[in-house]
């Protein structure tokens, strides 16, 4: 398969051009050949994902944190030229999606979370920079549950004042660790990259299923 047609269907199906995102989301180094045979996907485009995605055979790298943020790239030097190096060394293209993937409600690190607490009449909640990511549900116990993937302890009271019992994200700074304790909301930190690794696996089985093209969890082996 073609590299643009797996682009266009990330695109389409994370909705990627409605989100204001940091992120320069979308295929953000390409490669030589645009055949595709094998995508790997990680949380990061480190080396070590690029590598390891090389390693098995991949032409395309999917991945939740770019290496493209902001005003872009400024100077290839340093630790971001040993990962566009190493991928541009095994011909591998990299494509980002950031709050697109937090987001999407089929697939996104957020919607997976709430599936792994069994959350019920789930709706949208917690708005980062204009875009809302995070999702408020009923637990099997009844309990109002808020979760918001990666690093996003800044949502803990917001969470209390829309009536939850506890709140899960990966990871919070200790001023929101304060925040949510002075607010007597329970904050449950089960890790930034844990949390992401959750949505990342569920676009890899999409695009499995719907393109029928072979893909590949890498992690950061």
């Amino acid at each position: 398969m073609k590299l643009a047609e797996i682009a266009e269907w990330l695109d389409s199906t994370l909705e990627t051009s409605r989100f204001n995102d940091v992120s320069n989301n979308g295929v953000q180094l390409s490669r030589r050949g645009d055949e595709v045979n094998l995508v790997a996907f990680a949380v990061d485009a480190s080396a070590a994902s690029v590598a390891a995605a090389v390693k098995v055979g991949a032409q395309l790298l999917v991945v939740h944190h770019g290496i493209s943020w902001g005003g872009g790239i400024k100077h290839i030097s340093g630790g971001v030229y040993n990962v566009v190096r190493a991928a541009m060394d095994g011909d591998l293209a990299i494509y980002a999606s950031h709050l697109p993937l937090d987001a999407n409600p089929k697939v996104g690190n957020n919607a997976e979370l709430a599936r792994k607490y069994k959350l019920r009449k789930i709706s949208p909640a917690f708005n980062y920079h204009g875009n809302v990511i995070g999702l408020v549900g009923t637990d099997p116990k009844g309990r109002k549950i808020g979760v918001c993937s990666g690093g996003a302890g800044e949502f803990a009271e917001e969470a209390k004042n829309l009536g939850c019992e506890e709140y899960v994200t990966g990871e919070a700074s200790w001023g929101d660790v304060i925040a949510a304790e002075n607010a007597g909301m329970k904050m449950t930190l089960l890790g930034h990259y844990e949390t992401e690794t959750l949505g990342v696996k569920a676009l890899a089985c999409a695009m499995a299923k719907a393109l029928k093209v072979k893909t590949q969890f890498v992690g950061r082996e």
